[in-house]
């Protein structure tokens, strides 16, 4: 056996021994990606009907989730194509870099699968809106009357209030104090 020929059976063994170790570090990715689809799907089945936030947030945060949706789907194949190769191309020259380029490609799509998700998710913690909220007020009278619930429309110059006895108008001219409450 030539020297020539031992270098050559080296050569050929360390391209192999890359591709399994690339292999390798993909069957660990594979995991990881289908906790990331794991997570992208309880976050769509937590989704509740009677979020606060605008219409078009939640169509928003729906596109996202769905486009989370494909980038794993793409990714676990991408990836998985490295973790579990179908072809017998063993040949270390061109399999190892394109394997390589393979994962790297994979591990980017999750990691941009995940960003949209929790950009999705986001959605879910919008506050709720001081406009469905009806703030009470206490109005007192200039002769001590007092009066207290939420305000209502009414005419010009006066102050609606909706009391548990029906809605009191108080013209702007009896009115001695107007003072927010938290509750009557």
């Amino acid at each position: 056996m030539e020297p020539s020929e031992a270098g050559a059976g080296h050569q050929a063994a360390a391209p192999a021994d890359r591709l399994e170790k690339l292999s390798s570090s993909a069957r660990g990715w594979h995991t990881i990606q289908m906790a990331v689809l794991g997570f992208i799907g309880i976050c769509g089945i937590l989704r509740t009907g009677s979020s606060p936030a605008p219409r078009a947030v939640q169509w928003l945060a729906a596109a996202l989730a769905v486009a989370a949706l494909a980038a794993a789907c793409a990714a676990i194949f991408t990836v998985g194509r490295v973790a579990y190769p179908v072809s017998d191309d063993t040949d270390g020259a061109s399999a190892a870099p394109d394997a390589a380029a393979r994962l790297r490609a994979g591990i980017r799509l999750t990691i941009v699968a995940l960003i949209l998700a929790v950009i999705a998710a986001l959605s879910g913690w919008w506050p709720e809106s001081a406009a469905g909220t009806t703030a009470a007020v206490a109005v007192t009278a200039t002769n001590g009357q007092a009066w207290c619930g939420p305000l209502v429309g009414g005419r010009a110059s006066a102050i609606s209030v909706r009391t548990a006895q029906g809605v009191v108008t108080v013209p702007a001219q009896a009115i001695a104090q107007v003072q927010p409450v938290a509750q009557c």
